[in-house]
C-alpha cells in the first residue's frame, strides 16, 4: 500500500498538472463536492468511500458496495452569485461480491447574463441580447479487489462545457485505492483526480484542475461515531485538509460536523449538517460557508433499490 501510494503522489506532482496558480485550471465545477453527507463531514471521504458517492470521491470505494443504490443532489452555491445551480445524479450497479460499477451525470448551470460590449469612445453597448454559460460531467466507474485489504478502482469521465457560442470537451480519469490496515475499524484511502486532456474555449487552452487526496477513516467500536480525515494537494492552490464527524442515533438519524483549512480561494471553516435514514430512503442536507463568496447549501435524497 504505501509504495502505491507513493506512485499515486509522484505520478501527478512530476506533472507540468502541478506549476499552475490558483484560477489557472478549466472546468473548476469538477472541485464541487458530491453528496451532502460528505460535504458536512468536510469533505472527507476518500478513506470511506462506502456509498454511492464512492465514485466521485474515490472510484475503489465501490468495491465495498454490493447493493442498488441511487442517489441526487442540488446545490444552490456561493448566494452572493445569483444564477448557479448545480445538480448531480448517481447509481451503482452490482457484480457481485466484487462490489459495484457506477455511472453518473452532473450539471452546473452559470444562469443568464446580458451582454455588453464597447464601441470606439470606450462606451458600453447594451441590449445585447443575453448569454448563458452550463459545464457538464458524465462519469463511470468500477473497482477490484487485488487483495483482501487491498482494492483499487478507476473511473473515465466526458466533460463537456459551453460559453454562450463557444464550447469545449474534454476526457479524464480517476485512479483511487483503499487499504485496510491492522488497526481495527481503519481504513486508508488514496486518489488522483481529473487526470486528462486540457480544456480549449476558443484560442485559450488550460488543464484541469488535477488533485492528489489522501483519507483515512475510523469506526468507533462502542460508539455510533465515525471519524474521517482527508489531506488534498491540488493543482490550482495550496494544499489543505478537512476533517469530520458523523455520529447515528438508532441507524435513523445522522448528525455531522467538520471542518476545512481550504480552499484558499473559496473559504475555510466548519461545515455541519443532518441525515434522516429510513429502510429505503435517506434524506441528507449540509451547510458549508464561502468567506466572501457566500454560504452554500446542499441537499442530497438516496435510496437502495
Amino acid at each position: 500500500m504505501k509504495r502505491l501510494m507513493v506512485v499515486l503522489v509522484l505520478g501527478v506532482l512530476m506533472g507540468e498538472g502541478f506549476a499552475n496558480d490558483p484560477g489557472k485550471t478549466a472546468m473548476a465545477f469538477l472541485k464541487v463536492g458530491q453528496g451532502a453527507r460528505i460535504t458536512a463531514m468536510g469533505e472527507a471521504f476518500v478513506g470511506l468511500a462506502d456509498d454511492v458517492n464512492a465514485l466521485y470521491w474515490n472510484p475503489a470505494g465501490l468495491s465495498q458496495i454490493k447493493d442498488r443504490q441511487a442517489t441526487f443532489m442540488y446545490l444552490k452555491p456561493f448566494q452572493e452569485f445569483d444564477g448557479l445551480s448545480y445538480s448531480h445524479i448517481a447509481t451503482t450497479i452490482p457484480r457481485g461480491k466484487d462490489g459495484s460499477y457506477g455511472i453518473s451525470l452532473s450539471y452546473f448551470g452559470y444562469g443568464k447574463e446580458e451582454k455588453t460590449d464597447i464601441d470606439s469612445g470606450g462606451n458600453a453597448i447594451t441590449g445585447l441580447g443575453n448569454w448563458t454559460a452550463f459545464d457538464s460531467l458524465f462519469t463511470v466507474g468500477g473497482a477490484m479487489r487485488l487483495q483482501k485489504n487491498l482494492s483499487v478502482g478507476a473511473s473515465a469521465k466526458l466533460i463537456y462545457g459551453e460559453i454562450d457560442k463557444s464550447n469545449a470537451t474534454g476526457i479524464a480519469c480517476d485512479i483511487g485505492c483503499l487499504y485496510l490496515p491492522r488497526i481495527k475499524n481503519t481504513t486508508l484511502g488514496a486518489v488522483i483526480k481529473n487526470i486528462g486532456t486540457n480544456i480549449k474555449f476558443e484560442k485559450d487552452s488550460d488543464p484541469l484542475p488535477i488533485c492528489v487526496k489522501l483519507g483515512l477513516s475510523h469506526k468507533f467500536d462502542r460508539l455510533p461515531i465515525i471519524f474521517v480525515a482527508d489531506a488534498t494537494i491540488p493543482n490550482d492552490n495550496d494544499p489543505y485538509i478537512g476533517t469530520g464527524l458523523e455520529a447515528t442515533i438508532q441507524n435513523t438519524f445522522a448528525i455531522r460536523l467538520g471542518a476545512r483549512s481550504g480552499p484558499a480561494d473559496e473559504g475555510s471553516g466548519l461545515t455541519a449538517g443532518l441525515g434522516i435514514n429510513h429502510r429505503l430512503f435517506s434524506f441528507d442536507f449540509a451547510y458549508q460557508p464561502g468567506d466572501s463568496l457566500g454560504d452554500s447549501y446542499f441537499v442530497s435524497l438516496s435510496t437502495k433499490y
